[in-house]
């Protein structure tokens, strides 16, 4: 029986609290992060925290199964990210280099174990559903960071993280329970074969740009890592606004769509993703021509593009889901890994080249990325053109042959 698919449910928005607990482990900018930069255990925590994710992709890759039961694996993540959280409230009681990698490699491993339960809970939704969904879920992350981002001290700090990770999973673990109550009551088949509306290739062939503006964004991101981790940045972000600008650009587009192919919907999906790659690009080069501008503005305007990279290469993954011939599971391993690495390349691109020539390399991989995207949206005109061409010459109608006036007259 196909699962019937809608457009969004107000539970979904609970994943705004799981990527605000990653956003928050990952950017340095937090006084927790700064706590443990005065031990020189924030690059130690990070390194575990990336690790614990790949540790659970790995666990993914190997042996997950979609039809597995979803209430252990919620648990598992609830208990391992609660862990992480608790070792961070110790870090004046235990050595802070143990208390960095036990907490980042537990929160890594249980906040990613939750972001795919979340994309498997995502699967229902139609794919205006899921950008309407994502993009809320962002907004609300924002804001959730930009609270915490005033908490007084790392023991407050911690408090709040769990708060958040509480907040990210028991929603889970009650819709997981109330879809066992409708499995009783036959209200519900017991296994649910989500029918695929796109194969995996045309999801990637369709979704590569929006996936590679992810991993660039998780690797700007391992760039800033020290600089932000020592206190260097350029201050708090507002980001709930820009995230705020995103969520309702995708409204509109969700709520006037009806096909995912064509019409708006799709042409959101490739004007977006150049556009917000020239918006990252134009706030340095307005930062070079205007040295006086305020910092927060540019650095407002670039987040921006960042926040719509941010929302569309989640929807891409989580749209992954109607796919069956490779699984969710494997695809979800597969997209966490190359994210998390791609932050690993970031820390040791700085660590290796410091902080201008790291600037340079980035400005060079999104004129690379804008040069891509660009390229492929030609290539693909173009050949709709020429496709288009061969189908109406195919439906040209033959010319008549000519009329022979002796043959019509007898021969004579």
């Amino acid at each position: 029986m196909k699962a019937s698919a809608r457009a969004w449910s107000p539970v979904s928005l609970a994943l705004s609290c799981v990527l605000a607990c990653i956003a928050l482990c990952l950017h340095a900018d937090n006084i927790l992060l700064f706590a443990f930069e005065k031990s020189a255990a924030a690059g130690p925590f990070a390194c575990a925290f990336l690790g614990g994710a790949v540790v659970l992709c790995l666990a993914v890759a190997v042996s997950a199964h979609d039809d597995e039961q979803r209430r252990w694996s919620i648990g598992v993540g609830l208990a391992s990210a609660g862990a992480g959280v608790g070792f961070a409230l110790f870090l004046d009681a235990l050595p802070a280099l143990m208390s960095a990698v036990c907490s980042g490699a537990l929160l890594g491993f249980g906040l990613t174990c939750l972001l795919r339960q979340w994309g498997r809970y995502y699967r229902s939704f139609t794919f205006q559903g899921a950008l309407l969904s994502t993009g809320l879920s962002f907004l609300l992350g924002s804001c959730w960071w930009f609270v915490m981002m005033h908490a007084g001290s790392p023991f407050l700090f911690c408090l709040g993280l769990l708060v958040l990770v509480l907040s990210g999973g028991l929603p889970l673990l009650a819709s997981d329970i109330v879809r066992a109550d409708e499995i009783r009551a036959g209200l519900r088949d017991v296994d649910e074969n989500w029918v695929p509306s796109v194969t995996i290739w045309q999801v990637m062939r369709q979704g590569w740009a929006a996936v590679a503006g992810l991993m660039f964004n998780f690797f700007v991101i391992g760039l800033t890592f020290w600089p932000l981790a020592s206190g260097l940045g350029l201050g708090v972000v507002p980001k709930p606004l820009p995230y705020l600008l995103v969520a309702l650009v995708a409204w509109q587009v969700a709520t006037r769509v009806r096909e995912v192919s064509g019409g708006m919907l799709e042409t959101f999906y490739r004007v977006a993703l150049p556009v917000a790659a020239t918006i990252m690009l134009a706030a340095p080069a307005l930062a070079a021509v205007f040295p006086a501008a305020n910092s927060t503005v540019l650095s407002a305007l670039s987040y921006v593009g960042i926040a719509v990279l941010n929302v569309l290469g989640l929807v891409v993954l989580f749209w992954s889901a109607k796919s069956s011939e490779v699984g969710f599971s494997k695809m979800f391993a597969a997209f966490c890994a190359s994210c998390a690495a791609s932050m690993a390349l970031g820390m040791l691109t700085f660590q290796l080249l410091g902080s201008d020539a790291s600037r340079g390399v980035a400005l060079v991989l999104l004129v690379a990325y804008l040069a891509a995207v660009l390229v492929a949206e030609a290539w693909r005109l173009a050949k709709l053109r020429r496709e288009a061409g061969l189908e109406a010459g195919a439906n040209a109608p033959a010319a008549e042959p000519a009329c022979d006036d002796d043959a019509l007259a007898g021969g004579d």
